[in-house]
C-alpha cells in the first residue's frame, strides 16, 4: 500500500514536471512565431493596404502554434458557413487558449479584448493596433468600442467577441450569461452572428498559463441571420445563440 502511494506520488510529479516543461515549450514555439511574423503584423500596422496581410499573420501564427505544440486542431464548418461574408463571431470563453483557437479561423476580424492586454509589451502594441480594446468598467470605452467596431464592420472585417465578457463560467461546460453588445451590434449593422463552439480547448490550459496535450475541436455552426429581429430584439436574439452554443456543449461534455 505504502508503495502504490510512493509510485502514485512519483508518477504525480513527474506529470508536473511534464507540464512545465511542456508550457515552457509552448511559450518558446508562440514567442519564435510572434517573432518570425513580427515584420507582415507590423506592416499591417504601419501601412493600412497591407492590413489583411497582418490577420493572415495571426491566423498562421495561430494554426502553426497549435501543429508545433502537437495539439489536433479539427475545423468544422456547418452548412451555410460561407468564409469570405462578415459576421459577428461568438465563442464560448473558457480558458486563454480560445483566443488561438478562434483566430485559427480563416476569417479577417478584429478581436474585441481587455485593456489590460495593452501592459504586455510588443504583443499590446499590435493588439491593440490590429484590434479593439475594451475597458469594460468604463462607459466611455464601451461607446469607443461600438463605434471602432461600426467601423471595422463598413471596412468590411468581421468581429470576433465573448459574448460572456471573460472567462466567467461556474463550471464547464455552462455558459456564463451573455452581455448584449455582440447582439445588438450584429442587429444594428444587419450582420448574422456565426456562433463557434471551442470544444476541448479548456483541457490544454485550464484556468492557468501551464498547457496540457488535449485534442480540441472547433465547431462554426450555421450563421444566425437578423431576418425578423429588430434592435428592441437583443434579449430574444441573444436566447437563440446562447441555446446553440449551449446545447452543442452539453452534448459535446457528455460524449
Amino acid at each position: 500500500m505504502l508503495q502504490d502511494l510512493i509510485t502514485l506520488h512519483l508518477l504525480k510529479n513527474k506529470m508536473n514536471i511534464f507540464t512545465v516543461i511542456y508550457s515552457v515549450y509552448g511559450l518558446l514555439v508562440f514567442s519564435s512565431l510572434f517573432i518570425f511574423f513580427s515584420i507582415p503584423l507590423l506592416l499591417g500596422i504601419w501601412f493600412k493596404s497591407l492590413k489583411k496581410m497582418a490577420y493572415w499573420a495571426h491566423h498562421k501564427i495561430a494554426r502553426i502554434f497549435f501543429a508545433c505544440i502537437f495539439i489536433p486542431l479539427k475545423i468544422r464548418y456547418e452548412e451555410g458557413v460561407d468564409l469570405k461574408k462578415q459576421y459577428i463571431i461568438i465563442s464560448n470563453h473558457f480558458s486563454y487558449i480560445d483566443i488561438p483557437a478562434l483566430a485559427a479561423l480563416n476569417i479577417p476580424f478584429k478581436f474585441i479584448g481587455k485593456m489590460q492586454v495593452n501592459e504586455i509589451p510588443v504583443l499590446g502594441y499590435i493588439f491593440k493596433n490590429l484590434h479593439i480594446m475594451v475597458d469594460r468598467d468604463s462607459k466611455d470605452s464601451r461607446r469607443q468600442t461600438y463605434i471602432d467596431s461600426f467601423k471595422s464592420i463598413d471596412e468590411g472585417y468581421s468581429i470576433g467577441i465573448f459574448p460572456e465578457g471573460g472567462i466567467k463560467t461556474e463550471g464547464v461546460p455552462k455558459l456564463a450569461p451573455f452581455k448584449n453588445g455582440a447582439f445588438a451590434m450584429a442587429l444594428e449593422k444587419q450582420i448574422p452572428i456565426l456562433p463557434v463552439s471551442l470544444i476541448g480547448a479548456y483541457k490544454i490550459m485550464k484556468g492557468s498559463f501551464f498547457i496540457s496535450w488535449s485534442p480540441c475541436e472547433i465547431i462554426c455552426h450555421k450563421p444566425i441571420p437578423t431576418d425578423g429581429y429588430s434592435t428592441d430584439d437583443v434579449k430574444k436574439f441573444s436566447d437563440k445563440c446562447y441555446e446553440i452554443l449551449q446545447g452543442e456543449l452539453d452534448k459535446s461534455y457528455k460524449e
